[in-house]
């Protein structure tokens, strides 16, 4: 009777211990999500005004700084979506008003220069303080080019005139979709999404090539006279 409890308790515990790691992983998961997209409310980015320079945000930053202004993730406003951030600093002279960067953008923080990628639009932007508040710069391709070095950039210009001829290499694999005409690229993918062939990188603009393969830039709803798909054919 004793050895059958002995058993039944060391049974109920590895249970126990079983369970908890799930719960353990399934945390440890969440963080790496959180992390990954920023909370409401979660402090992300410091500006030093003094050095012109951008860094993440750190636990020892002061809020009430005259020299660190601190952006605060405030969400999406308005109807376009646009990300905008909650401005907190010490320093009077720089009225605490929300930041409005760009529809859906995506932030991002290179060689202590904050950057923004415009979904929407297939643009890259400079997230810039002008003394007063901070506006966002759109970056010429050359620029692009200098910030993405291992990347190969097709401009819409390029698509629009027809069906895009690429030689595949590997060794020239990374690609850029880059929008030089000025047009709206809302809700546009690329296609496939999801191929052994074509991976999509962490902007919808960016995909890296694997091996030939044909590849369109598209709406859900398909090819249309107002919303045109573009084509690009990577050949051997």
């Amino acid at each position: 009777m004793k050895k059958r409890y002995i058993f039944m308790v060391l049974v109920a515990v590895i249970v126990i211990f079983f369970f908890a790691g799930l719960l353990f992983d399934s945390d440890r998961n969440n963080e790496d999500y959180t992390s990954a997209y920023p909370r409401i409310g979660q402090k992300i980015w410091t500006f030093n005004m003094n050095k012109h320079e951008w860094r993440n945000y750190s636990k020892n930053d002061d809020d009430l700084s005259k020299d660190d202004i601190i952006l605060q993730v405030q969400g999406f406003e308005g109807n376009g979506g646009y990300t905008t951030y909650r401005l907190i600093t010490g320093n009077l002279q720089v009225p605490k008003e929300d930041v409005w960067v760009g529809e859906g953008s995506q932030e991002f923080l290179k060689d202590k220069v904050l950057y923004s990628y415009f979904p929407k639009n297939f643009e890259y932007y400079e997230v810039i303080f002008n003394g007063v508040k901070f506006v966002p710069r759109k970056l010429a391709t050359e620029e692009v080019e200098k910030l993405f070095t291992d990347y190969h950039i097709i401009k819409v210009s390029e698509l629009q005139k027809g069906t895009l001829k690429i030689k595949y290499s590997k060794k020239e694999g990374k690609y850029i979709v880059l929008n030089d005409v000025g047009e709206d690229f809302y809700k546009y993918y690329i296609v496939p999404n999801e191929s052994k062939k074509l991976t999509i990188e962490e902007y919808s603009n960016k995909f890296k090539v694997s091996e030939s393969v044909d590849i369109k830039i598209q709406r859900l709803e398909g090819c249309s006279k107002a919303y045109p798909c573009y084509e690009i054919n990577f050949v051997d």
